[in-house]
C-alpha cells in the first residue's frame, strides 16, 4: 500500500472541501475519493455539494481497485461554471 499523508480532520465539511478542490482540478472516481482524498462515501459529499448548488455530472465507469478487481463506479464531474 502506498503511504498517503493524513487530513487534519475528516468531517463532513473537511471532506467537501477536498472533494470540491479535487474536482476544480478534474474528475474523481469512487475509488480514487477512497484512496486519495480519504472519503469513504463520496456519493453522500456530492449529494450535499449538489444541495449547495454545485453542478456535478456522474458518468459510470468500470475501474480496478489497488488489488485489481474490476469494479462499475461513478466518476464525477464539475460541469462547466461550476455552480447551477
Amino acid at each position: 500500500m502506498k503511504e498517503k499523508e493524513s487530513p487534519v480532520t475528516n468531517s463532513a465539511e473537511a471532506q467537501r472541501q477536498r472533494v470540491l478542490a479535487h474536482l476544480y482540478l478534474r474528475s474523481l472516481s469512487t475509488i480514487e475519493s477512497r484512496e486519495q482524498l480519504d472519503v469513504l462515501h463520496p456519493a453522500a459529499r456530492i449529494m450535499e455539494l449538489r444541495k449547495r448548488g454545485y453542478n456535478i455530472e456522474t458518468h459510470w465507469v468500470t475501474e480496478p481497485t489497488e488489488c485489481g478487481r474490476l469494479h462499475r463506479v461513478a466518476q464525477y464531474i464539475l460541469a462547466q461554471g461550476g455552480m447551477e
